[in-house]
């Protein structure tokens, strides 16, 4: 038997200035094309946004604007943002959406390396 949930539309909306920071600058990254390496790295920052997210369900409560000058430092500085957001969760499914994100992230930087 299915267990009806409370769903407010609120609730999926998170305004913390780390997390919306991150995903800007994930989207930032995403649209960094003509960027050398942009096209092998692109499907894994789809699937670290997904992961970021919990695919829809979780969700900026705003963009701020990021200028992506060089890939390679903007995919350091997504590991790095990551990985402080990590170490500061205190929600573990949040936590574990974190850690795939930042797997993924990895496998991205590596293909591109």
């Amino acid at each position: 038997m299915s267990v009806p949930t409370d769903v407010r539309a609120g609730d999926v909306y998170d305004a913390s200035p780390d997390f919306v920071y991150a995903v800007s600058l994930l989207a930032a990254l995403e649209g960094a094309t003509g960027q050398d390496g942009h096209a092998m790295v692109l499907p894994f920052l789809g699937m670290a946004r997904a992961e970021l997210t919990d695919f829809g369900q979780r969700r900026p409560a705003r963009y701020v604007p990021v200028h992506v000058g060089d890939l390679q430092t903007g995919l350091a500085d997504l590991e790095e943002r990551l990985t402080t957001l990590l170490a500061n969760s205190q929600v573990l499914q949040h936590s574990l959406r974190l850690d795939s994100a930042r797997r993924l992230l990895r496998r991205g930087v590596a293909a591109v390396a």
